[in-house]
């Protein structure tokens, strides 16, 4: 159902945490893809993106140039956008399955569970979106948050985080 794209650059500290929380979205089947597009990592990085049994890009440039050549390599119906600092709050799997489920066209953003739900641009938290808004909108770019205008809205997370 999702591919997840990671944007790292010396992230050693920071992916393994994010990788272990999507295992259980991994687990319940909503993740299937898991991308990280690495910007020349000289820590462990690489060695903890490939352990994990994630596909690994390794580009240089801007992030959001990564970002991009990640997002064309995904497979799923649905893309979860991130960086190598962005923690999924808990319960972020239910409330995409049911986001997606509801047919929506519509993107989602949250922000991470690291330092609580906070505002800010929702590509810097965390993003989620179809494949079919994606590729309308032309793709990854880091004017997509101002395309999607109305259409973004907050991930709806409970209070118990389901």
């Amino acid at each position: 159902m999702i591919s997840v794209v990671i944007a790292t650059q010396d992230q050693e500290r920071a992916l393994g945490p994010l990788l272990s929380a999507l295992v259980p979205a991994a687990v319940d089947g909503v993740v299937r893809q898991v991308i990280v597009v690495d910007g020349g990592s000289r820590d462990a990085t690489l060695e903890i993106a490939k352990d994990s049994g994630a596909d690994v890009l390794e580009i240089s440039g801007e992030t959001e140039a990564r970002l991009a050549a990640g997002c064309a390599k995904t497979k799923g119906d649905w893309l979860l956008i991130l960086d190598a600092t962005v923690l999924p709050p808990a319960g972020w799997e239910a409330a995409a399955r049911a986001h997606m489920e509801r047919g929506a066209d519509r993107a989602a953003w949250f922000a991470p569970a690291r330092g609580g739900l906070f505002g800010g641009p929702p590509a810097a938290h965390g993003l989620l979106v179809s494949r079919a808004l994606l590729d309308e909108l032309g793709g990854y770019s880091v004017r997509l948050v101002r395309k999607l205008g109305g259409r973004l809205k907050p991930l709806a997370l409970r209070k118990d985080g389901y």
